[in-house]
């Protein structure tokens, strides 16, 4: 198992075959693991499989062989009610806010299942300033960017250890793509292990630690982050055919 030792692996997927259609397969006999406190991208091909991987961690996809172990204990087909219980946080690409409600009630309803909600949501507020100081506008008239930081920010609301986020930088300006990603990596240092799904693949590269290339729904390979940025190979296969130095 590649992507950091086993006994610091939070999370671990072994030999994982799952798809949206019994007896179809889009994932096929796939392995990852994630090291704690890093970031680990994973990147490929359009139609690889890279979203599907992290809906069946989430149990959002039906796994039909493999399994899922989060901090030693088996999740395979988890349920997504039960994930924020397990450690366990998901943020989709799309539809992860609620667009008619204003910031604080978006944070009031992931709110409402934790203990010491009031001081949660300070803390939140005090990660992420921009919410704080438009607490009260609806959701739906943030720009793009703020959008991501409030659905990060819901994510984080149960503590979690692991977060999975699949292409949040998807439709945003390269500026604001740059942000939210470096928000990803800033996330590592607060105690959460980040799994990321990313199109803009070089920026995903330059703040991640580890990386997988999915295609066709097989591992093809995994290392550094660094050394695949910089490998001339992988960028003529994955990264459109120009080598690109680490920042």
């Amino acid at each position: 198992m590649s992507g950091g030792a086993a006994s610091d692996a939070v999370l671990r997927v072994e030999g994982l075959v799952a798809g949206y259609v019994r007896d179809l397969p889009i994932l096929r006999d796939v392995d990852l693991s994630l090291a704690r406190d890093t970031l680990t991208a994973i990147i490929g091909p359009n139609g690889a499989g890279k979203s599907t991987l992290i809906k069946a961690i989430a149990g959002l996809v039906p796994v039909s062989a493999g399994r899922v172990v989060l901090d030693g204990r088996e999740i395979t087909g988890i349920r997504p009610d039960e994930m924020a219980g397990l450690g366990l946080a998901y943020v989709p690409q799309t539809d992860n806010v609620f667009r008619s409600l204003t910031i604080s009630e978006n944070l009031a309803l992931v709110l409402r299942s934790v203990a010491d909600r009031t001081r949660r949501l300070e803390e939140l507020y005090a990660l992420f300033p921009p919410l704080a100081e438009k607490r009260r506008e609806r959701a739906g008239a943030l720009s793009g960017g703020q959008r991501q930081m409030l659905a990060v920010a819901m994510a984080l609301a149960s503590r979690p250890r692991v977060m999975l986020m699949d292409e949040p930088s998807a439709g945003l300006s390269p500026k604001i793509q740059e942000e939210v990603l470096a928000l990803a990596r800033r996330l590592t240092r607060e105690g959460v292990s980040i799994l990321l799904v990313e199109q803009n693949v070089k920026q995903a590269l330059r703040v991640a630690d580890h990386c997988f290339i999915l295609a066709e729904g097989r591992n093809r390979l995994d290392g550094p982050a660094d050394r695949i940025l910089s490998d001339p190979a992988v960028a003529e296969i994955y990264l459109g055919g120009t080598r690109v130095e680490p920042a």
